[in-house]
Formats: C-alpha cells, sequence, structure tokens
C-alpha cells in the first residue's frame, strides 16, 4: 500500500489547547478529508471508495454512528486483538487425529497410473443434461439417486433399496464404523492391507487388529477367532490390496460363516474387480449366501476418474440386521441429485 506522506491530514498532530475536544477535531479532519476528497486523493482512489470503505467499517462495527456523531468502537481497547502477531496459533489437536496423521506420512508426489482416459464427450453430455433439470439441484433422497441405486442394483445381487450411494469407498468405511461398532470394538484389517480402512476404525476408536494375508487373501486361523474376535472385518476378497490374491470359494464361505457365529459384520471392498485381463469379473461375496452380514463397497474411482468422489455401498436386507437400513442412513446425507442421475445418463 502506497505510504501517506508526511503533510497528510490524518498525520497532521492533534491540537490538546484547542476549543475543541480531541475526538471532534477527529471528527471533523476526518469527515472533511472524505467530503473534499483530499483523502482520497492522498489514497489515489475515488472519493466514492473512501464512503464506501467508512460505510463498511460501520457494518462490521468497528465504527460506531448515531445521529449526533461517529465513534471508534471498543473493539480496538480487547486485548486479545492487541496481543495478534503474524504468527499462527499453535492449537493442539486430538490424540484420534495425531494418529491418523501419522498413517499418512507418504510422499506427496502424485503418481499417474491410470489406464486411460474416460469418455470426456459423453460425461460433457451427462452434465449437461443434469444440469437443464431443476428438481435435481436440492438435496434429494438421502440414499441417493433412485435411477442410480436401481442401475447399480443390476449389476448386484440386491434391491435399489440396500443401496447407499457416497462420496467414495473411503465415506463408506467411515460410514460403516459409526453405524456398526463401537467405542472399543475390535476391527480386523488385512495385513499388508488398505490405509484408508485403518483411519477409518482409528476415527472410531477401535482396537486394530492386523490379519496375515496369504496366497488365497485373508487367512485368519482359529486362534484369532477365539483371541481376538472382531466386530468389524475388512477384506478385499476379490482382488487383495496390495499383493492381488484372490480368496477362494471355500474360504470366503468359511469367513461368511465364522462371522455370523461371532456377530461380525464384513466390510467386502471391491474396489477394481471390473480390470481384468481375461475371464469375467468375479463374483462377490456378498450375496454367496443368505443372510449373511455382508457390507458391499464400490466405487468409480478406478473405472472413471477419481475426482468425481463417487461410490456406493450395498447394505444387508433390513429383516437381516436389527437397528440399521433407511432410518439409520438417513441421518446421512449423499451424493446430490443431480450428480447421482449425472453418473445414471454416463
Amino acid at each position: 500500500m502506497r505510504a501517506l506522506n508526511r503533510h497528510s491530514l490524518l498525520l497532521a498532530p492533534l491540537e490538546a489547547d484547542d476549543s475543541l475536544t480531541l475526538q471532534q477535531q477527529l471528527y471533523q479532519r476526518l469527515r472533511q478529508a472524505i467530503l473534499n476528497g483530499q483523502l482520497a486523493a492522498e489514497l489515489q482512489v475515488l472519493r466514492n471508495t473512501v464512503i464506501a470503505v467508512w460505510s463498511q467499517l460501520q457494518a462490521e462495527g468497528f465504527i460506531l454512528s448515531d445521529r449526533q456523531a461517529s465513534r471508534v468502537s471498543r473493539l480496538a481497547h480487547m486485548p486479545l486483538l492487541a496481543q495478534a502477531s503474524d504468527d499462527s496459533a499453535d492449537w493442539p489437536v486430538s490424540a484420534r487425529a495425531a494418529r491418523l496423521h501419522s498413517l499418512h506420512r507418504l510422499s506427496s508426489q502424485e503418481l499417474a497410473l491410470r489406464p486411460s482416459t474416460p469418455a470426456l464427450a459423453q460425461w460433457r453430455r451427462a452434465l449437461n443434461q443434469t444440469s437443464q433439470q431443476a428438481q435435481l439441484l436440492g438435496y434429494g433422497d438421502p440414499l441417493g439417486e433412485l435411477a442410480l441405486r436401481e442401475a447399480l442394483a443390476r449389476g448386484v445381487r440386491c434391491a435399489p433399496q440396500q443401496i447407499v450411494i457416497t462420496e467414495g469407498a473411503q465415506q463408506a468405511l467411515t460410514l460403516c464404523v459409526a453405524l456398526l461398532t463401537n467405542r472399543g470394538d475390535t476391527g480386523w484389517v488385512e495385513e499388508p492391507g488398505y490405509r484408508g480402512a485403518k483411519a477409518a476404525m482409528r476415527l472410531g476408536d477401535l482396537q486394530i487388529e492386523p490379519i496375515a494375508v496369504d496366497a488365497q487373501g485373508l487367512a485368519p486361523t482359529a486362534q484369532d477367532w477365539q483371541q481376538r474376535p472382531p466386530r468389524l472385518i475388512y477384506t478385499t476378497p476379490t482382488h487383495q490390496y496390495p499383493t492381488g490374491a484372490i480368496m477362494s470359494a471355500a474360504r470366503r464361505l468359511a469367513l461368511l460363516a465364522a462371522a455370523q457365529r461371532h456377530q461380525a459384520w464384513i466390510i467386502e471392498d471391491d474396489y477394481d474387480s471390473d480390470f481384468r485381463y481375461s475371464g469375467e469379473p468375479i463374483a462377490a461375496m456378498q450375496g454367496m449366501a443368505q443372510p449373511t452380514p455382508v457390507i458391499y463397497i464400490g466405487s468409480f474411482s478406478k473405472t472413471l476418474f477419481p475426482a468425481l468422489r463417487i461410490g456406493y455401498m450395498v447394505c444387508c436386507p433390513p429383516r437381516c440386521c436389527r437397528g440399521c437400513g433407511r432410518p439409520c442412513m438417513s441421518c446421512y446425507a449423499a451424493v446430490t441429485g443431480r450428480n447421482s442421475r449425472r453418473w445414471r445418463y454416463f
């Protein structure tokens, strides 16, 4: 900002022995400087700019004005403002936040591993089509746009009412932890495995137990079930992350049976089953046997592009779980109807 010169009206000293009080002198000086344009000239701005700034200071409460006069607000004398500095305050975070931070100490360098570019022209048409529908600009159904859920239900063994649209698989994971577990419960994760699953469980204050992975994926032992019985099990049976192991049908059925005996929930993360070198996609564990406590999670980040942040979760039928279903999910605002419908058209 341009500094005022030494002869500036604002920098000229006030007269203590004047017939007018210091407040009256400063008021008249500022008022006259604004009216005759001197203040605007010294600042090299228009007179209307100065008036607008004065009005803004009034609106924010820094200057108080009544019919008789204007005066500086008492805000200027608050100790908090006097102590302000350019140094940012060191405000503490929770122990939970510190634990989450320790999970993500990796390089921030971006790695472009996309197999292809999505059909941008088709996406543009879907964008234009949904932008012309005013009813899609509201909040929409908490579970997500029905048309999109119906389209997804055709590829998964479920009814549209079992599907919840989320902003990516990670948000679905966090939602599962919030709805299915209590603080202190035990959560199983694959080792090695997806860090995001551990992060979601840490947010829920779960006791995390890493379970070893072999050539067929998650491989819990009888001792694991006896000594560390889980409330929640996270697994990627179709394509284990990061080893790529595929869980056999026998092990899937054994895991389902054991989870049912221990009343444990299974989160099946099917993050990239659409990508295969040959053959048909492997069937999901969800739907192999009923009733089974499996929450199926999917995402479009790999098949299309991750910037859209949209995923989905398939819940158990209402008859299979107590206290869950639509009333419980309604507390979570899903992806807006416009974005959901856009995916349906795409």
